[in-house]
């Protein structure tokens, strides 16, 4: 058993997962798992599946910068994840999203969205956001998973407009501690099983969007205004434009 968040952690016979590494605190999880990536490529050794969980990040990062982490208050981890022949990169964050919904719906009653392309929202909301991270070197391609995860407080606590916590959505503090075990053992389980010609679909039937909501994507500094048609099988964003169908695989969600 590991000491976490007041609580305890249970290394489980994990079907992917080698290795949990609990730190105080570190800059930036996701920056930790690709030293650790780097590392491994220079020593020419394989990079066990991990998961590196810390009570606080001072560095956290998000797509659009900095990512409020305070200790105490949310769940921040990053999974490094050794990517099988021919595995879907692209859908593995889309999937970790989908994954924290169902944890959050089955263990507190919490009915959350998916906003493209990898944020978490209850109400209109921001809960939490994932930001994914690959490196391949000669055959081998590791990627890093990074979630942080608004748990404690009220929303305006984090003081972050447009965001929101767990506390705030069901009203009532929750233990962090079993809510980190409950998501390692399900992001362990996706893994391990992952039907990824499926995952598409089940994405967009809980995703915030609907087809034809008008949406607005900002992309090297340009906005582009479309009508939502769905995802492609790579999980990238389909909008219908003057010019035709436009594909993104990247970019954030100006307005929705």
């Amino acid at each position: 058993m590991i000491p976490f968040a007041g609580g305890m952690l249970e290394a489980r016979s994990w079907r992917v997962f080698e290795n949990l590494v609990t730190l105080a605190e570190t800059t930036s999880s996701n920056d930790l798992g690709r030293e650790l990536i780097e590392l491994y490529f220079t020593e020419e050794q394989r990079l066990r599946d991990s998961v590196l969980l810390s009570d606080a990040q001072s560095g956290a990062r998000g797509r659009k910068g900095v990512w409020l982490a305070p200790a105490g208050r949310g769940i921040y981890l990053t999974f490094l994840h050794a990517a099988a022949q021919g595995e879907p990169l692209s859908l593995v964050p889309i999937a970790v999203g989908r994954w924290i919904r169902e944890v959050l719906a089955e263990r507190h009653g919490l009915q959350a969205s998916l906003k493209w392309p990898n944020d978490v929202y209850a109400r209109g909301r921001k809960l939490a956001g994932i930001l994914a991270e690959s490196r391949t070197q000669g055959d081998d391609t590791y990627v890093a998973v990074g979630v942080g995860l608004n748990v404690l407080g009220s929303a305006d606590s984090i003081g972050v407009a447009g965001a929101t916590t767990i506390e705030e959505e069901i009203g009532r503090p929750v233990e962090i501690a079993p809510l980190v075990q409950a998501l390692i053992d399900r992001f362990d389980a996706g893994l391990a099983a992952a039907g990824w010609e499926a995952e598409v679909g089940l994405w967009e039937a809980t995703a915030l969007h609907r087809p034809g909501d008008q949406l607005t994507v900002r992309r090297d500094g340009e906005e582009i205004t479309g009508e939502y048609r769905g995802l492609t099988r790579e999980g990238f964003l389909r909008l219908g434009t003057a010019a035709g169908e436009t594909v993104f695989s990247n970019g954030e969600l100006a307005r929705w």
